[in-house]
């Protein structure tokens, strides 16, 4: 990785981590701070279909050492993540506001949904049970175990960047299991990091693989394709529902169990009886946190005749009062930019 000098802090220029080294393939993308697009934030490699096949085949040489690890032993891992991740909070929230726009609030709760999970799933190590069964058969006893699937491709989106991605990563590698994982390329900065933050915390190389690059004809089409090619065992997807329904059929064909975290349409309802304050309040959470760019934002907001007019005058005063700008400069902002273009000019194509 090189460090140069930018507008808000340095411009990183780094590649894939395959087996635990960098590799520089593919052509060159750009990640700019969307609340000023004259920040350069990060250069990175675009994957081939080559750069994930030697992903997939680092994986799947780590799987073999890493999945007769004990699993307690896997845990401790994590235990050193969390304290790891604990250390970099301030850092690692800082990037985030400054590499997708998050709000500081939104950017620091993001980061510490990973420590949680790092710690949850690190007692987890102790808790991976199989079960007993009778036997009909006097000389016989039954038991099942846990074993690991293999090598887990893995695609997450970018307004939860940390979070998300440790849903994913942090079960799969404690139950054993090694990974190939293109991230979002609104995040490749953060997501690099992440990877370091987990080789510094003991994580053998080649567990955890990160190929970076796009989605529709780029790396995150190819890594689904690489199903055909019996390259992964299981795949888990944070995106669409139109990508997800591709994702399932690909998985289906190939005996493969896909998880698939898709886009919603969420309903707001709000009752004659229901306390206004806390209504509005999460009314206007819900549909202007993370700029309105999550799969949990509200879509409509359904208001019992009686409390329309009394709801819709307070939910505007509480819209009127966002504040708008970058939360980079600007501690008070709450609604920061479209985390890239593609989305503000489908936002335009809805409202305009």
């Amino acid at each position: 990785m090189k460090a140069f000098s930018g507008k808000y802090g340095n411009t990183l220029e780094f590649g894939h981590l395959i087996g635990g080294e960098e590799v520089f393939e593919g052509r060159v993308l750009e990640r700019r701070n969307p609340s000023d697009l004259e920040d350069l934030v990060a250069r990175f490699p675009e994957g081939t279909k080559e750069t994930l096949r030697k992903a997939a085949l680092k994986a799947r040489e780590a799987f073999k050492e890493w999945s007769e690890t004990p699993a307690p032993v896997r845990g401790q891992v994590l235990f050193n993540l969390a304290k790891i991740l604990e250390r970099e909070k301030p850092t690692l929230t800082r990037l985030m506001v400054r590499e997708v726009g998050k709000t500081f609030k939104e950017a620091g709760g993001d980061v510490q949904e990973a420590i949680d999970t790092a710690i949850f799933f690190a007692s987890e190590g102790r808790r991976l049970y199989g079960q007993t069964v009778p036997s009909e058969m006097r000389d016989k006893e039954l038991f099942t175990f846990r074993r690991p699937l293999g090598v887990v491709g893995m695609i997450t989106a970018g307004n939860f960047p940390i979070a998300v991605p440790s849903w994913k990563l942090i079960p799969a590698v404690l139950a054993g299991n090694t990974v190939v994982w293109k991230p979002s390329d609104d995040s490749p900065t953060l997501s690099y990091l992440f990877v370091k933050l987990f080789e510094e915390a003991g994580l053998p190389p080649g567990v955890i693989n990160v190929v970076f690059g796009g989605g529709k004809d780029s790396t995150g089409q190819w890594l689904v394709e690489l199903m055909d090619e019996g390259l992964l065992n299981k795949f888990a997807f944070t995106g669409s529902t139109k990508v997800g329904r591709w994702i399932g059929e690909v998985a289906g064909r190939n005996l493969i169990r896909p998880t698939l975290e898709l886009g919603g349409k969420n309903p707001l309802v709000v009752m004659r009886d229901a306390d206004l304050d806390l209504a509005v309040e999460g009314a206007w959470w819900s549909a202007f946190a993370t700029g309105g760019q999550r799969c949990t934002s509200a879509g409509n907001i359904l208001v019992d005749a009686p409390i329309y007019e009394e709801f819709k005058k307070r939910f505007l005063e509480r819209t009127e009062a966002t504040v708008v700008g970058n939360p980079l400069l600007y501690p008070e902002v709450t609604y920061g930019p479209f985390i890239n273009e593609r989305l503000f000019q489908r936002w335009l194509e809805h409202y305009t």
